[in-house]
């Protein structure tokens, strides 16, 4: 790796770093907080660092209430008053329904959220029960007229979820879905896709087929002042293929290396985009930062952000 490389790595890591720790000065009352001894817990404390282990039952002595953690690197007592939030190690990842862009197969669960997509698409993600998840949005682009914005919706329905006796923790989900995506009132198109997600210790692989079933077979897009229109073709009963990976850093708890290929359509591979990203994430706020490769070799960057506050 280039210096300079280097170095940009080191600041965008900083710059994510002091967004994400935010929202990790607010204490987290252990009154409430009763563990079970024989699973792993994730403990956030003010300053930003964050630790998981087995954990005691509640304790007090004269500075207050704490509680002991049992990490790889021993036993570590942690005071109320410097504990930002406390849960679960496998609730931990409160993005896990998601890449950068490729719907995987886990549910969103509880992890209902805000955000911003490209920096320019506001979206709402909704889980209501393993069966029915929603995504929408509707960008919000300078110079383009709202009747030429793009919008999104995706319905997703995780069917299956069960150990993948690969890992020993490890998980697989399967989902089936709908995606609709239109700009302005016309050139609508619909997919039905499938997706599955396969997870590890610190790796999530998911791949997706989608099935081009509704829509035209010949498109017209307008930028407005942008740029000028151009068309596309992209006929009905066109399939395509996806795959993304999610890999955790050993060191980070929060900062994970997403990449994602996505072929529009399995008979033209030069169609295929690339993506690669970032992701900081604590309990509440994930920020995604990275670069897509698109055909005739576009370079986009990627620019997410969402908030779960529940």
């Amino acid at each position: 790796m280039s210096p300079l490389l280097q170095r940009a790595l080191v600041l965008l890591l900083t710059v994510m770093s002091c967004l994400t720790g935010l929202y990790a000065n607010d204490k987290f009352p252990l009154e409430s907080f009763d563990p079970d001894p024989e699973l792993v817990y994730y403990v956030r404390t003010i300053n930003g660092d964050v630790l998981s282990g087995l954990s005691t039952q509640v304790k007090e002595d004269g500075k207050g209430n704490y509680i002991e953690l049992t990490t790889i690197n021993g036993r570590i007592k942690i005071y109320e008053e410097n504990i930002a939030w406390i849960g679960l190690y496998i609730d931990s990842y409160r993005a896990d329904s998601r890449g950068l862009f490729i719907p995987n197969a886990e549910p969103i669960g509880n992890d209902s959220y805000i955000g911003v997509t490209e920096a320019v698409m506001p979206t709402i993600g909704i889980g209501y029960t393993p069966y029915l998840n929603i995504v929408a949005g509707r960008t919000i682009i300078p110079g383009i007229g709202a009747g030429n914005q793009f919008s999104l919706v995706n319905i997703k329905s995780t069917v299956y979820e069960a150990e993948n006796g690969l890992v020993e923790g490890g998980k697989q989900f399967y989902a089936v879905g709908f995606n609709a995506s239109w700009v302005g009132d016309v050139n609508f198109i619909g997919h039905i896709y499938g997706a599955a997600t396969f997870t590890g210790k610190r790796t999530r692989v998911t791949t997706l087929v989608h099935w081009k079933a509704v829509g035209k077979d010949v498109y017209t897009v307008s930028t407005g002042s942008l740029a000028s229109p151009f068309q596309f073709p992209y006929i009905n009963g066109t399939l395509g293929v996806g795959l993304m990976m999610d890999i955790r850093f050993p060191e980070l708890h929060d900062v994970h290396l997403l990449g994602e290929l996505w072929g529009a359509d399995i008979s033209r591979p030069s169609q295929s985009g690339l993506f690669v990203g970032l992701r900081q994430t604590n309990n509440q706020l994930t920020y995604d930062f990275g670069l897509g490769l698109l055909p005739q070799g576009v370079l986009v960057p990627i620019v997410n952000f969402a908030w779960t506050p529940w």
